[in-house]
């Protein structure tokens, strides 16, 4: 079984090598050599299961196995995590032009805001076939190894995360494994790659009828879809991937995936489009969407008891190896089919952006985000975010990130996190804790002003970092008492940051 297993994996990359190439077939033969040789090269090495190797461990597109004694097998998380701050840049919108030029004249601001981590929604080429609207999904993807001419050329691509990187930026891409979009080179060359109905023909997945979904049990296209991430990491230096619908693909392909990638990189980011499952926090992912902290938050605005938020900060076990979550109150999705951010939490928006930075995990920033852009962005059509020359959020998210940045406790991959009672279920008061650094949030979570709130804060003298009185934000420090917060009153979505003194 094992050698009838390295045979098809062998042959299925002699098929596949050419199959994301962006340059012109010209040269036959020279490309058929470099394929004999390619395929040579991986016989020799990781493609070859010896009878001391679990059957499917550590070979393109299947990993089942991962306790092997290879140290890239170990569950590791990139150093430069723990303060991440992530901004998803949605380039078609962001500028008039909507090109990666046009974006990399934002970069200081976001610089400024604190952001250092750049999630790029699908810069790929995108599908005509089947097309939604008249520019179509960003999630419909033509072809893996290029980018969307809309957006410029692979050159410009290049000098934006050059630049990126030379101001302190990491990089990451949104990667669309699930399915491709329906005029993909793949449909042509390899139908075999696909899910068929009943019927004989491709199927999509759900209604996203510009898209065909891909046939995991076809190891071929899972190599191939491997070889075109390594790809950006290995060619064009990005720092990771936002993987979309990272629940509808197989664990042991993300596991092989990042296996590969990590081989490469070491230091690469992976973030899963799922709430957290052992199955993908176990090996191959840092953080998953936390889903649950997003719908609890929404609940804020109308006034529920706080309990089930503070239960959606908590990690929980599903987070493993160090995993942690995305805490996250708008990104595209949400944006463009539930409405604008403000729409959605209105004035809740300022106290629960604070717990989003707060709570374990790392928070997201969504393009228009610090403007409190009043607006749905269309996902189909040019729709230019309308910026203002002074982001009326960009002050809060600045302090914030710099609170993250500054505090050990607040580290993405320290999950501790303490919740303290106080005689008012909608006022929340928890602490962060790492050694010697302790970060106290207290905070009216209602929408009425509340009076007589004793908070035990678990410190004798604080200094207050951060004080939003539900209508102005104050960032001086000033040196506070444990019984300043008894018997104290609050404003509607009041809050204290305070950090132990």
């Amino acid at each position: 079984m094992k050698k009838a297993l390295v045979l098809l994996l062998a042959a299925a990359i002699a098929l596949s090598v050419a199959a994301c190439s962006s340059e012109k077939k010209d040269d036959k033969k020279t490309e058929s050599t470099t394929a004999q040789s390619d395929t040579q090269q991986a016989a020799k090495n990781d493609y070859v299961m010896s009878d001391d190797v679990k059957e499917g461990s550590v070979i393109d597109g299947v990993m089942t196995d991962i306790s092997g004694s290879d140290p890239i097998l170990t569950h590791t998380n990139a150093s430069w995590l723990d303060t991440c701050v992530l901004y998803e840049v949605n380039i078609r919108q962001f500028t008039e032009e909507g090109t990666f030029k046009a974006f990399e004249d934002h970069l200081d601001r976001l610089k400024d805001m604190g952001v250092n981590t750049l999630w790029l929604m699908p810069i790929h080429p995108i599908s005509e076939t089947e097309r939604k609207g008249t520019l179509g999904s960003y999630y419909a993807v033509a072809d893996y190894m290029d980018v969307n001419p809309e957006f410029g050329t692979k050159e410009d691509f290049t000098r934006l995360v050059d630049k990126a990187h030379e101001m302190g930026f990491k990089v990451i891409l949104d990667w669309v494994a699930n399915h491709t979009g329906r005029d993909n080179a793949w449909i042509k060359e390899h139908e075999d790659w696909y899910v068929k109905g009943d019927d004989g023909k491709i199927k999509s997945p759900y209604d996203w009828t510009d898209t065909a979904q891909l046939n995991y049990d076809n190891y071929e296209m899972r190599a191939e879809m491997i070889r075109c991430m390594q790809y950006w990491i290995e060619d064009m230096d990005v720092d990771g991937f936002r993987c979309d619908h990272a629940i509808g693909v197989p664990a042991g392909f993300w596991n092989a995936a990042v296996y590969k990638l990590k081989s490469i990189n070491s230091e690469i980011m992976m973030l899963a489009e799922s709430s957290a499952a052992p199955t993908l926090t176990g090996y191959a992912f840092d953080s998953c969407y936390n889903d649950n902290f997003y719908g609890q938050a929404l609940m804020v605005k109308g006034g529920i008891g706080t309990d089930s938020v503070q239960e959606a900060m908590k990690p929980g076990p599903r987070y493993e190896q160090g995993s942690f979550p995305m805490n996250y109150l708008d990104n595209h999705d949400k944006n463009s089919y539930e409405g604008s951010v403000v729409e959605r939490f209105g004035d809740t928006y300022v106290p629960m952006l604070a717990v989003s930075y707060l709570a374990p995990g790392i928070p997201l920033i969504y393009t228009g985000n610090e403007e409190g852009y009043d607006h749905e962005i269309a996902f189909f059509e040019k729709d230019t975010v309308k910026w203002d020359s002074e982001p009326k959020y960009a002050p809060l998210i600045t302090a914030l990130s710099k609170l993250k940045a500054q505090n050990k406790a607040l580290s993405s991959t320290n999950a501790d996190i303490a919740f303290i009672t106080t005689n008012d279920a909608n006022v929340t008061t928890f602490t962060r804790t790492d050694g010697d650094n302790t970060v106290i949030f207290v905070g009216n979570l209602y929408f009425d002003a509340l009076g007589d709130i004793t908070a035990d804060i678990g410190a004798e003298n604080v200094t207050c970092v951060m004080h939003y009185d539900g209508k102005t934000l104050t960032t001086d420090e000033v040196k506070m008492t444990k019984a300043d917060f008894a018997k104290r009153d609050y404003q509607a979505y009041e809050y204290y940051v305070l950090i132990a003194d």
